[in-house]
C-alpha cells in the first residue's frame, strides 16, 4: 500500500516531545504556520524511515529538548538526512500560556517554532565515541557522591550516640574505615549498623579505583595521549580533572575563544546591566557542575604550587572574598588548558593569561 505523501520539496520543522517509549511529533511549514501532521512515533529507525517516506525532496529540520533520552535520536535523524538540533531546557522559550495549559502536544509545537525563532545556540551533540568515553568520568562522580552520603551516614550515627570519632586517616580512606570500625568493637549492634556502612564505603572504593584505572588507561590511548600529557604539565591538574575536561569539553577547538569556553563551563558571572548601570551576580553554573568542581579543586593546588598564579590569585584577593578568588583562578586555568589544547601552546603561565 502506498503511504500518503504529506509534503513534498518544502523546508520544514519537526517538533518533538520525547520520552522514554515514543516521540509525540509536530510537522510545521515555518513559512505558512500550517501544522501538516500531529501524532506520536515509537523509537525505532525503521519506522522512521517509513515516516520520512512520506516527505519526499523536504529539508526537514527537528528539535527536541536535552534530558533523559540522551543524544542518540539526535545522531539516527541525522543518518537520515534530518538536521536535527538539541536544546537546552533553557533556552525553550515559555510563552505565558504555558503555564495555565501543558501536554505533550504544545511542547513539540513550541519545539517545531524554533525554526522561525531559534534559540542562540544548541547543545553540542557527542558523537557514540565522545559519550561512552565521558561515561567513565560521570560514573566516577556518581560514585563520589554516593561515598560522600554513605561517609555522613555513618558520622552521623556517631555524632546521635555521643560518641567522638577520633580515626586520623582521611576519610573515607581504607585506613579511616579500619580506624573507625576499631572504635565500635565493644557496641554488637551499633558495630554492626556502622561496619555494614562501612562496608559499603569499601566496596565504593574498590569502585573507584576501577574506575580510576580505566580513565588513566583512556589518557593513554591515541586520541588522548597527547593533549592529556600536556595538560597534567599544569602544576595542580592530575589525569582525573585532565580526562575530565578532554571528555566533557571533547571538542575544544569548536570554542573561538576561551572566554566562551569559560561560559559554556558556568565560570562566568550572571549579569545585569542597562544604561550606565553594570551589576554581577553569582556563577551562572551553565555546564557539567562535576568539571567544575574539579577546575576549581585543581585551581587550589595550582595556586599553591605555581608562583605566577599565587601572585595573581594573592592580588584577585584584594577587596573579594578568597572563594570569588579561587572561582577566577578556575576560569584562568580554563583559558590555560584552552590554549595548550587548541593552540598546542606548552605551559608557561604569565600575566598574558591572567587577561
Amino acid at each position: 500500500m502506498q503511504k500518503e505523501i504529506i509534503a513534498r520539496n518544502r523546508a520544514l520543522s519537526i517538533g518533538l516531545d520525547v520520552d522514554k517509549k515514543k516521540s509525540v511529533i509536530v510537522v510545521l511549514d515555518p513559512s505558512s504556520g500550517h501544522v501538516l501532521f500531529e501524532g506520536s512515533l515509537a523509537h525505532d529507525e525503521a519506522c522512521w524511515c517509513s515516516f520520512l517516506e512520506r516527505f519526499p525532496g523536504c529539508r526537514l529540520r527537528a528539535f527536541y529538548e536535552a534530558g533523559l533520552t540522551g543524544f542518540w535520536q539526535c545522531r539516527m535523524l541525522r543518518r537520515l538526512g534530518v538536521d536535527c538540533q538539541v536544546v537546552a531546557p533553557n533556552a525553550v522559550p515559555k510563552e505565558p500560556e504555558r503555564r495555565q495549559r501543558k501536554n505533550d502536544r504544545l511542547d513539540a509545537m513550541t519545539l517545531a517554532l524554533l525554526a522561525v525563532h531559534p534559540p542562540r545556540g544548541f547543545v553540542r551533540v557527542p558523537t557514540e565515541q565522545e559519550e561512552d568515553d565521558r561515561e567513565l568520568i560521570r560514573t566516577r562522580e556518581q560514585l563520589v557522591k554516593q561515598r560522600v552520603r554513605v561517609i555522613n551516614q555513618v558520622k552521623a550515627k556517631f555524632t546521635f550516640h555521643g560518641i567522638p570519632m577520633t580515626a586520623g586517616a582521611r576519610s573515607g580512606s581504607d585506613a579511616w574505615v579500619k580506624e573507625v570500625g576499631e572504635l565500635l568493637a565493644e557496641r554488637s549492634s551499633l558495630g554492626l549498623a556502622v561496619t555494614v556502612l562501612l562496608d559499603m564505603v569499601t566496596a565504593l572504593n574498590r569502585q573507584m579505583r576501577r574506575i580510576e584505572a580505566a580513565i588513566r588507561d583512556l589518557g593513554r590511548t591515541d586520541r588522548f595521549s597527547a593533549r592529556n600529557a600536556r595538560l597534567q604539565r599544569i602544576p595542580g591538574v592530575g589525569p582525573m580533572t585532565a580526562m575530565a575536561f578532554l571528555t566533557e569539553v571533547f571538542r575544544p577547538e569548536e570554542f573561538t575563544t576561551s572566554n566562551r569556553l569559560a561560559s559554556h563551563l558556568g565560570l562566568v558571572p550572571t549579569e545585569w546591566s542597562s544604561g550606565g548601570t553594570s551589576r554581577h551576580g553569582h556563577l551562572t553554573r551553565w555546564g557539567p557542575p562535576h568539571l567544575r568542581r574539579l577546575l576549581v579543586e585543581a585551581a587550589w593546588i595550582w595556586v599553591y604550587r605555581d608562583p605566577g598564579a599565587q601572585r595573581l590569585y594573592l592580588n584577585l584577593c584584594r577587596g573579594r572574598l578568597r572563594k570569588k578568588a579561587i572561582v577566577a583562578m578556575a576560569r584562568r586555568l580554563v583559558t590555560a588548558m584552552w590554549a595548550m589544547t587548541v593552540k598546542q601552546e606548552e605551559y608557561n603561565f604569565h600575566w598574558k593569561h591572567a587577561a
